[in-house]
């Protein structure tokens, strides 16, 4: 019988939360021992109340709260250094436990991902050591929607077939991406892991695993048969809900990739016309706004 451990650290408001943990108690184990472990990284009261109802009434999932002695000051997707070093020593223990309790995959989730019934048994019938599932967002600065992968890090792409092949039902090997990731016991004995690697700046432990993947020589691929839903905001959660009830249809988010969002990518692969300075000062407000911007990379990075 194969052992699996999904896990999730949380630090997401109640409202999100009564959405997407039933349906990851709901999925489909088949023949499987399928356990959960949660860390709860929440800083609402509302929340950990919300959480410690959810252990006492599913007996096969287990809430650490413990590992870190200070308090997440995470707020919505403002992922800094200290951040991402506070989400990564919590994935790996994960990880550890996984190794250290003789599981055969763990399924890592994000704590704003709700997913079909089905998924965890197909990820494992694709039979790759490193397979995520696709969802979509739309992100604050973008007015289309955009999937969890990519070719070169990071969120930069070679070709928009990448991006365009995704809304076509199968499983494609890109460069990195991940969220909602079953890892095999093999990608983790060989050591894939969300170990800050100190010579890339970025934030987001994402890229580290992935980077560490492909150096491993542990292919990574994305899955799109059956799509999560990624409340990226509290106010998609009646959605969600709604979209989960109705039976997950894989088909639903077509309706965000129409001709306009096929437009919005092929953008993406147009280079830009550099259009020079019309005089003096608009040169130097162009130097001002570029120092600003590296200023900010810096401090969010540093």
């Amino acid at each position: 019988m194969k052992k699996v451990l999904i896990f999730s650290s949380l630090c997401k408001s109640k409202e999100v939360l009564e959405v997407v943990l039933p349906s990851w108690v709901a999925l489909d184990t088949g023949s499987c021992q399928v356990d959960m472990l949660l860390y709860d990284d929440n800083n609402e009261k509302k929340a950990i109340h919300f959480l410690a109802d959810f252990e006492a009434k599913n007996p096969n999932v287990q809430v650490q709260r413990d590992w870190i002695e200070s308090d997440s000051n995470y707020k919505t997707h403002n992922w800094n250094r200290p951040l991402t070093d506070r989400i990564t020593f919590i994935k790996n223990k994960a990880i550890s436990y996984a190794l250290d309790e003789g599981y055969d995959y763990i399924f890592l989730l994000d704590a704003d991902l709700v997913i079909h019934p089905t998924l965890l048994q197909h990820l494992m019938s694709c039979n790759k050591d490193f397979v995520f599932e696709v969802f979509w967002t739309v992100f604050h600065d973008q007015t289309f929607a955009k999937p969890n992968c990519w070719d070169i890090h990071s969120w930069n792409y070679i070709y928009p077939e990448t991006i365009l092949q995704l809304p076509t039902p199968g499983t494609y090997k890109v460069g990195a991406g991940g969220a909602c990731t079953l890892l095999t016991r093999n990608a983790l004995e060989k050591g894939v892991n969300f170990e800050r690697i100190e010579n890339m700046p970025y934030a987001g432990e994402d890229r580290h695993i992935c980077t560490r993947a492909e150096v491993l020589g542990v292919d990574i691929y994305i899955d799109t048969h059956y799509p999560a839903f990624h409340i990226f905001k509290n106010e998609q959660s009646k959605e969600a809900s709604t979209w989960y009830t109705k039976g997950c249809n894989p088909r639903y988010f077509d309706t965000w990739l129409d001709e306009h969002w096929k437009t919005e990518v092929h953008k993406l692969f147009v280079e830009a016309k550099v259009i020079p300075p019309k005089n003096k000062i608009d040169k130097y407000r162009r130097a001002l706004y570029k120092a600003k911007r590296a200023y900010i990379n810096y401090m969010r990075y540093n």
